[in-house]
């Protein structure tokens, strides 16, 4: 009986020993299911007390809302005009701007602005009067007038009146001067000192106005030119000379001369000018060229020779350069 009980106590401990395994592991998949569910419930309280709060604030936002509605009420009520006239005022402004734009508007034309140039003044003269004062330092006082025929053409005429010795400003000039007359005994010339010169003299040009038809109209009596000129001068020069000369039979002495030479220059030649006008009133003339000069004395044959060109009765060919200064008129 006893081996019987011993063999039933170890068969049953054994079914115990190996069915406890699984009675250990399945206690332990419900004990996780359980913590799962109570993880789950605490979510959906989480979501719950979520959305309440949501409704609360729902609920809540009409009041608030209410209570700005109220207050802009209570400050449209506390101003002192009257919304309803406002609009009115709003509307009848409305209607008035329909109107206008119903109505054709009239645009205005643009103006054109002309602008116009100042038309430049070009005085319109017909003469000049000129003074020559180069000529001054000769001792010969120079006066031209000048006289406008057509826009390009114009006469000019000068007179000359000299008077020159060793004084005064002329006294550079007239010291330069070589004087000689011909003896006719020794059939030569002869020098002596001269002592004053005297004559007088006109010169005539016709000027080519050469810009007449330029667009500055620099027309007769100033601007460019080109004139032919002829001059004629009659001069009369004094002087002493000494010569050995009978005072009494048998008795002779040097003894001063006086003589007395009678001189006529003739010239003409072409010069090229510019009048360049000074202030609207004074102009200035600029001018050079060329001349072929005679000079002869009336008691002698033919043209002189061999003088000096700067010599007051050279012969030949000569420079003419000077500067005149005057009036428009």
């Amino acid at each position: 009986m006893k081996t019987i009980s011993f063999k039933l106590l170890s068969v049953t401990g054994l079914i115990l020993i190996a069915l406890s395994p699984f009675t250990l592991s399945g206690q332990d998949s419900i004990s996780q299911q359980s913590q799962m569910l109570d993880l789950k419930l605490q979510l959906l309280d989480s979501k719950l007390e979520l959305l309440d709060t949501k409704i609360k604030l729902w609920e809540a936002k009409p009041k608030e809302l209410d209570i700005k509605l109220n207050e802009i009420g209570s400050k449209i009520n506390s101003m002192d005009f009257d919304p309803r006239k406002v609009t009115r005022k709003i509307n009848e402004l409305d209607s008035l701007m329909k109107i206008n734009l119903e109505k054709p508007v009239q645009v205005p034309a643009e103006s054109i602005v002309v602008v116009r140039e100042t038309p430049v003044f070009i005085p319109d003269y017909s003469s000049a009067i000129m003074l020559d004062p180069v000529r001054l330092l000769e001792g010969t006082f120079y006066l031209s007038y000048e006289r406008k025929f057509r826009p390009a053409l114009s006469g000019n005429i000068g007179l000359m009146a000299t008077y020159s010795t060793k004084q005064g400003i002329s006294n550079l000039y007239f010291s330069n001067q070589s004087f000689a007359y011909f003896d006719v005994s020794s059939n030569g010339y002869k020098t002596y000192e001269g002592k004053v010169m005297t004559g007088w003299g006109v010169n005539v040009q016709m000027r080519n106005y050469l810009l007449a038809n330029h667009p500055s109209r620099r027309k007769a009596p100033y601007g460019l030119y080109a004139a032919p000129q002829i001059l004629y001068r009659k001069m009369t020069i004094t002087g002493n000379y000494k010569d050995l000369e009978e005072v009494e039979p048998g008795k002779w002495e040097i003894v001063d001369k006086e003589i007395v030479q009678h001189l006529n220059i003739y010239a003409g030649g072409v010069i090229l000018g510019i009048k360049v006008p000074l202030l609207n009133v004074l102009v200035v003339d600029f001018f050079a060229g060329g001349n072929i000069r005679l000079s002869k004395y009336r008691d002698e044959d033919g043209f002189t020779k061999y003088k000096n060109m700067f010599n007051i009765d050279f012969s030949g060919v000569s420079p003419v350069a000077g500067i005149a200064i005057g009036i428009l008129k």
